[in-house]
C-alpha cells in the first residue's frame, strides 16, 4: 500500500480506532514511514475504541517497536465490527496502556462507571 494509499484509505473509511493507532505509531517514530521531517510532538495520551493495527505489510513496522503514548483502549465483547482480538492485539502494542471493555457492540460506553473511567485516564495529563 502505497503513501498516498494509506492516506486515502484512512481518510474514506469511519476507522477511527485504527486512525488512532496508526497517528500514535507515526507521532512516535516523528514521521520516519513517510519520508518526511515531523516537529508534532507523540500525543500526550490516546483513547481508542474498538482499534486495530493497520495490517498491510508495508506499514506493520509501524507496531515493531512498543508504542509509548499512554493509551485506554475501550471495546465491546459483543462488537461485530471489529473482533475483540484485533482490540487487544493494538492494546499490546502500547507500552503504558489501560483497557476498558464492556458487555456491549460496537459503541462508546455511557455507564457511570465506564464514564469514570475514562474521567480519570484523562485526569492523569490534566496541569
Amino acid at each position: 500500500m502505497s503513501k498516498a494509499r494509506l492516506m486515502a484509505y484512512l481518510a474514506s473509511r469511519k476507522a477511527s480506532g485504527l486512525m488512532a493507532g496508526v497517528m500514535c505509531a507515526l507521532l512516535e517514530n516523528r514521521y520516519e514511514a513517510l519520508g518526511k521531517e515531523c516537529t508534532h510532538p507523540p500525543f500526550a495520551f490516546a483513547i481508542i475504541a474498538s482499534g486495530y493495527k493497520l495490517s498491510d505489510s508495508e506499514w506493520t513496522h509501524l507496531y515493531e517497536r512498543p508504542l509509548c503514548t499512554p493509551s485506554l483502549h475501550m471495546y465491546g465483547i459483543l462488537d461485530s465490527y471489529i473482533n475483540i482480538s484485533k482490540s487487544i492485539d493494538l492494546r499490546r502494542a502500547f507500552s503504558q496502556s489501560a483497557e476498558l471493555s464492556t458487555y456491549g457492540g460496537h459503541f462508546v460506553p455511557k455507564s457511570p462507571e465506564a464514564i469514570k473511567t475514562i474521567f480519570d485516564f484523562v485526569a492523569q495529563f490534566a496541569a
